[in-house]
């Protein structure tokens, strides 16, 4: 394949970044890579009337926060010059001409073919127009504040129908007669969508267009200008779109296809790819290596990704095979690696907020007069952070955001931490209930409730006289606090299953959950005593 291999991915700055539009960046960035080649990003924002400034911001961000990386960038906003001079070279050799037709005209046209249940197609009628004529129209398009628009004459091209291979469905035909002579810069001075994109495409050096498959009519008119401007069309291949699994495709209406939802929901933007990269059969995989599909790296999963396998039918997205390859990525992640996403990917960027999931316990915890010289630096910036618990003040405020890990690693060390955070990975599904449980189970410094007093009693007697004076020991294990628990049953005749629940309530709050004896250890001694006590 060509060494000069160079994608796009170009999105409007029209709305926020969807989910499907994710997946067409990272097939462009993973054939980039897999083939040593580059990404341009460029915002396409032909439609002045629609486009922003802020959503152009939030696509680069989101991009950056899936760690998609592009080598350059443009804007078609700051790319007139050159499209004109492409209409100009298109003028001189005769295959545009001056369109005077009203927005109202072009409607009733389209409506009396919707009438007559036939395709819309424009007929052509300034394209014979006289000198005399042309001049009148003008005239009254300029008392309107506009002028003419531009049309590709299909005619002068002389073809009857254009045909492409397209690397995802194969061989495809269009019928020249059904596209009609089609704008190309309107009559308030936009130029439009398919003359802008392939102008881009040809003037950057595009080699290959790796696109939505809602994309593949306009193909054939892009092809076409290629053709007009005696240049060589890129290589073209239209990716299936995302279904629910209600069957219906997704859209920027659907909560479940905004990429904020999933930020807050705490996916790793390593899983949030992996999982669309296997969407539609990309992958040949013949390794005992891999399981499941799940990749180590972008270099990885770009080493064994193969836009020709990929199905030209709709891909089915499914948020439980995403929590699934989620599990799989929290589980295979290195420690440190994790720790450092956790803080930079969700908590510093304020997508998860303790305050938010939890309105309870951090607050109090920091709150509570705990004056331990860990707590220092926290109690001397309280009034800057502001925690509170009402739920709708604390988004998009950067002053208030808690850093729990930061939180975390002042109460119980780095090492500590590392061992707490790698027990977490193991025992759940997303990054939200690694920092719930970090917070629940960890930071909080309250007091649970019991069933049973007398057990807790117990349990604070039995568990202070196992290590002595050394409340921070490090045979604070498993298997002394498992004997401890057997020898109250055993002098109290109580269940041993009313121990452990009763252990487990006090430190966590919850009747369920991952190895109480582990995190019993994990909390220290102290800690552990602190909860107990009555």
């Amino acid at each position: 394949m060509n060494n000069n291999i160079r994608v796009r991915f170009a999105p409007s700055p029209t709305g926020h970044l969807h989910i499907g539009g994710l997946r067409t960046a990272l097939f462009n960035y993973l054939f980039a890579k897999k083939n040593n080649g580059k990404l341009i990003l460029r915002i396409d924002d032909t439609d002045i009337a629609r486009s922003k400034k802020e959503y152009e911001d939030l696509i680069i961000s989101d991009i950056k926060w899936f760690d998609i990386k592009y080598d350059e960038f443009y804007r078609q906003s700051e790319r007139k010059d050159i499209y004109e001079k492409y209409l100009k070279i298109l003028e001189e050799q005769g295959y545009i001409y001056e369109c005077f037709c009203t927005e109202e005209e072009l409607l009733r046209s389209k409506e009396l073919s919707i009438n007559l249940k036939k395709p819309y197609i424009y007929n052509g009628r300034c394209l014979h127009l006289s000198g005399v004529e042309k001049e009148n129209l003008r005239k009254k398009l300029a008392d309107s504040g506009l002028v003419p628009s531009i049309r590709l004459n299909m005619m002068k091209l002389g073809c009857e129908h254009v045909e492409f291979e397209d690397m995802v469905h194969g061989k495809v035909v269009f019928n020249v007669k059904l596209l009609g002579d089609f704008v190309l810069k309107t009559s308030d001075g936009r130029f439009t969508y398919n003359f802008a994109s392939i102008i881009d495409d040809i003037n950057l050096g595009i080699t290959h267009i790796i696109r939505g498959e809602d994309h593949i009519s306009n193909t054939p008119r892009q092809i076409l200008l290629c053709k007009a401007l005696g240049i060589e069309h890129p290589i073209f291949a239209h990716i299936s779109l995302l279904y629910g699994k209600d069957g219906k495709l997704m859209s920027k209406r659907d909560f479940n296809a905004n990429l904020e939802y999933y930020k807050k929901e705490g996916y790793l933007p390593q899983a949030v790819l992996n999982y669309l990269a296997i969407t539609g059969n990309t992958f040949l995989v013949n390794d005992e290596r891999f399981s499941d599909e799940i990749f180590a790296s972008f270099d990885e999963m770009a080493h064994y990704f193969d836009i020709k396998r990929t199905k030209s039918s709709g891909a089915i997205f499914s948020e439980e095979k995403l929590k699934f390859v989620n599990e799989k990525w929290l589980q295979q992640m290195n420690t440190d690696d994790l720790i450092y996403t956790i803080k930079e990917k969700f908590i510093l960027t304020d997508y998860i907020n303790i305050s938010d999931i939890n309105s309870i316990n951090i607050s109090s915890s920091i709150n509570n007069g705990d004056t331990k010289d860990s707590d220092t630096d926290l109690e001397n910036n309280k009034a800057d952070l502001k925690i509170k618990n009402d739920k709708t003040n604390i988004r998009n405020r950067s002053a208030e955001i808690f850093d729990v890990i930061d939180y975390a690693q002042k109460e119980y060390g780095k090492e500590r931490l590392r061992c707490i955070i790698d027990f977490l990975k193991n025992e759940y599904k997303t990054v939200k209930e690694i920092i719930l449980e970090l917070d629940n189970v960890f930071l909080y410094k309250g007091k649970y409730d019991y069933f049973d007093k007398e057990i807790a009693e117990l349990l604070f007697e039995n568990l202070k006289e196992t290590t002595g004076n050394k409340p921070e020991a490090s045979d604070f294990n498993e298997i002394l606090i498992k004997n401890a628990i057997q020898k109250i049953s055993k002098e109290n005749k109580k269940n041993i299953k009313d121990i452990y629940e009763n252990l487990r309530m006090a430190l966590t709050g919850k009747i369920n959950g991952p190895s109480i004896l582990k995190i019993a250890v994990l909390l220290g001694k102290e800690r552990v005593l602190s909860k107990l006590t009555i």
